[in-house]
């Protein structure tokens, strides 16, 4: 009796948790809801239906929504699984029709199919797989302190948290390439307010203690840190632009010009990180000065601001990387042997960071690089110096 009534207590958690895990998902553009949830005492089964877009079978360009049902079989409580509130296994219900569509967008036979572990904790352990791809969540915790926004569909003020002790993501390309990502200690918060239809502040910070990504290269990243911010968004044009995504429709000239009217602003700040060769930090802001009008491109003017500061080692790396690709890239067969391919990367790396530096693209304080550039009324300042905006291309080549 005691077992059977602490999984019976322990059933009614983990449904809470459950569902309000699909309402977390829902209320932040993911489009699933909970039809069904049948509990007894020492387990339950569960439906959502997911809606997918889907490209069409009469025109691949556009897309349709697809409804999948996803049955969840779910064992509970102190005697089926001591070691945890609950064990879930979720799998997609296809019908005949769905398959097809389906099996081209997955590439395989086989669908993504997850397991899930509850902890007594609260805590959510969280592991997908399918032919293309591998993921594993651990720890996982939600926090949701936010309302939708009377008057709309898909607006919402307030907080919310996602926080986990570890992602791990695998994936095979069409190439048959092998990626790996890993992220430690991840945390987002979200914090937003409304006020006479505008949203007049939204906060999106992001925290990792390490992320490594591995594939043909491999890059590491200690302590990363950055948030996004806006100001003066229409709450109209977002819950318009939202809703047109999710159908899956184009956006509208009417979406636009609500979001220029507002004159919004959007922001990066304090983004910074820790490569093996130093840390980076760098800010952006981008604001719209003009009068609205998506017809007049003369009207269509910024301001915008960009701070950043790199290790020099770090950017001589990629540009070092991306030499040697273009070299080895117009090499023919055996001509690797008859040039040495590193002493010509080191030359031609070497040639243009000079030219970065004498363009004043990049001022160089010791070990490190600083960019300060400034745009108002069409004119960009870069490091103190007059220039044209083509030359900020410049600046992406070595971090990509």
């Amino acid at each position: 009796m005691i077992l059977g009534g602490g999984s019976y207590w322990a059933g009614r958690q983990v449904e809470q948790k459950f569902r309000d895990s699909v309402d977390f998902a829902a209320n932040n553009g993911i489009a699933v809801s909970v039809v069904e949830y049948q509990r007894g005492i020492f387990g339950a089964t569960a439906r959502t239906d997911m809606v997918f877009q889907i490209p069409s079978k009469e025109d691949p360009l556009v897309t349709e929504s697809v409804t999948v049902p996803i049955i969840h079989s779910i064992r509970h409580g102190p005697l089926p699984v001591p070691t945890s509130a609950a064990r879930i296994h979720s799998e997609a219900q296809l019908t005949e029709d769905d398959i097809e569509q389906f099996n081209e967008f997955f590439d395989s036979d086989l669908f993504p199919v997850a397991d899930t572990v509850i902890g007594w904790a609260g805590g959510l352990h969280i592991h997908v797989v399918s032919p293309k791809f591998k993921a594993s969540i651990e720890n996982l915790s939600l926090k949701n302190k936010t309302t939708l926004v009377e008057g709309f569909k898909r607006v919402y003020t307030g907080t919310a948290s996602i926080m986990l002790d570890k992602f791990w993501f695998w994936g095979k390309g069409e190439n048959g390439a092998v990626s790996n990502v890993e992220i430690k200690n991840f945390r987002i918060v979200f914090d937003a307010s409304v006020k006479d239809g505008v949203l007049s502040s939204g906060t999106l910070k992001l925290n990792a203690g390490r992320i490594i990504v591995e594939g043909e290269k491999k890059e590491t990243v200690e302590g990363a840190s950055l948030a996004f911010l806006v100001e003066n968004f229409d709450a109209k044009a977002i819950d318009s632009a939202l809703q047109l995504m999710l159908d899956g429709q184009e956006g509208q000239e009417q979406t636009i010009m609500l979001f220029l009217q507002r004159k919004p602003v959007f922001s990066i700040q304090d983004a910074h990180g820790r490569w093996p060769e130093g840390m980076a930090s760098g800010n952006f802001r981008i604001a719209y000065t003009g009068e609205g009008n998506p017809d007049d491109l003369s009207a269509f003017t910024l301001s915008s601001d960009l701070q950043m500061e790199l290790p020099r080692a770090l950017v001589m790396r990629h540009i070092s990387s991306q030499v040697t690709e273009e070299i080895t890239d117009t090499l023919e067969g055996g001509e690797e042997n008859e040039i040495n391919v590193e002493k010509e990367m080191t030359e031609q790396a070497g040639k243009q960071m000079t030219g970065l530096l004498e363009k004043n693209i990049f001022v160089e304080k010791g070990e490190t690089l600083n960019v300060d550039a400034h745009l108002r009324n069409g004119e960009l300042n870069l490091n103190g110096k007059p220039q044209p905006l083509e030359i900020l291309f410049e600046l992406i080549p070595p971090f990509i």
